[in-house]
């Protein structure tokens, strides 16, 4: 993902972060652990959630051909702390992703692949600032303002000191309810990672993205003094905010640049769409063009019934295109427009997508296909 360099820029200010809980952001040590149980609030089995789903496929290259078993081990241990054996197994390359227990925050981070010429992983710190909104977000319940969480999880990164050099983009997301019984989902979005909402197999809302120019996203970083000025390292509060009502049924398309760069809204929309609640066509409802169209739609409808299977459909549809020289994709349409007339194909890249389902938690409580 994106280019690492930039004209100079001024160096970051130290983030900062309150959570509405006594205790504060910036005090990381103060973040305790998770609870093993959800609080008695988290109990209403009418409460909307986001029930989720994940799958991501790493950009090609011969280093992760042939990864030796000791070399799998510790990848898989590097991203225990998503808890989900599903989730574990994923190799998301540079990419990084977090769902919350608490199942109303996720979010997705994309490492600049221009440190590697560095010498420096670039998945280290997309990972550890989606473990840290990941743990922020379980230890603070209550608190929904997706901008607070990425602050805290960024400002846990620079103090803990752990990843020494890196960036990456970032976006979260969480569910709120109002206090007329509706929802939103508010988003938080730096960088070029995107949020869809789908809703009867369309498009419904789609985030904005926050770039300084081609293939140069926003992004957060941990830089050594000989970079300061040199690469880019913007602030949590230079992002996008966005908020939009959502309704039980709806699905969020949560995904990196990868899946974006590779996949158009419309087939985003039509694929994770199947998984939502789709309101049933008027001339359905004829009995004997219903009967007809039922027919037509059995076996391509088959495919859809585990939102895992769609969520891998996705991400291999996605591939496909950024491994296909010759055909169209959103990259190739946005080359064309900065005067690349004969652009075409895909874009290599890591590709991840979460997909999560606006549903109540007696549903999630219930769904043991995960």
């Amino acid at each position: 993902m994106g280019a690492l360099h930039s004209t100079p820029l001024l160096p970051n200010g130290q983030p900062s972060a309150q959570a509405l809980a006594c205790t504060s952001a910036n005090d990381v040590t103060s973040w305790g652990t998770p609870p093993d149980e959800a609080p008695e609030d988290e109990k209403d089995p009418t409460e909307l959630v986001l029930q989720s789903w994940a799958f991501c496929k790493a950009k090609p290259t011969p280093q992760k051909m042939y990864r030796s078993d000791v070399d799998e081990r510790k990848r898989r241990q590097s991203v225990s702390w998503r808890k989900r054996t599903s989730f574990i197994e994923l190799d998301c390359g540079e990419d990084s992703f977090f769902v919350a227990n608490n199942y109303k925050v996720i979010g997705v981070a994309d490492g600049v692949g221009g440190w590697r010429s560095e010498g420096v992983d670039p998945s280290l710190f997309a990972n550890a600032l989606m473990e840290n909104a990941k743990l922020f977000a379980e230890t603070h319940r209550g608190e929904y303002d997706p901008e607070k969480i990425l602050d805290a999880a960024y400002t846990k990164v620079v103090k803990d000191g752990v990843v020494k050099v890196g960036s990456s983009t970032a976006c979260v997301a969480t569910l709120r309810k109002e206090d007329n019984g509706s929802h939103t989902l508010d988003v938080a979005n730096l960088g070029d990672s995107g949020v869809m909402v789908v809703r009867n197999r369309d498009l419904h809302f789609r985030v904005h993205e926050k770039v300084h120019g081609f293939n140069a996203p926003f992004q957060l970083a941990v830089l050594p003094r000989s970079m300061v000025g040199r690469a880019f390292s913007d602030r949590v509060q230079d992002c996008v905010r966005e908020s939009v009502q959502v309704q039980e049924g709806d699905v969020i398309v949560m995904g990196t640049d990868g899946l974006f760069d590779n996949r158009f809204n419309s087939e985003l929309a039509a694929d994770a769409g199947w998984i939502g609640k789709v309101e049933e066509s008027p001339i359905a409802k004829i009995p004997l063009v219903g009967f007809l169209l039922s027919g037509i739609l059995a076996d391509e409808k088959i495919e859809y019934i585990d939102p895992y299977r769609v969520a891998q459909r996705i991400i291999t549809d996605a591939y496909k295109t950024s491994v296909n020289p010759e055909t169209n994709s959103p990259w190739a349409s946005m080359l064309r427009q900065f005067g690349q007339t004969d652009a075409k194909g895909g874009k290599p890249d890591d590709i991840t997508v979460l997909l999560s389902r606006v549903s109540t938690r007696e549903e999630l409580n219930n769904n043991t296909s995960w």
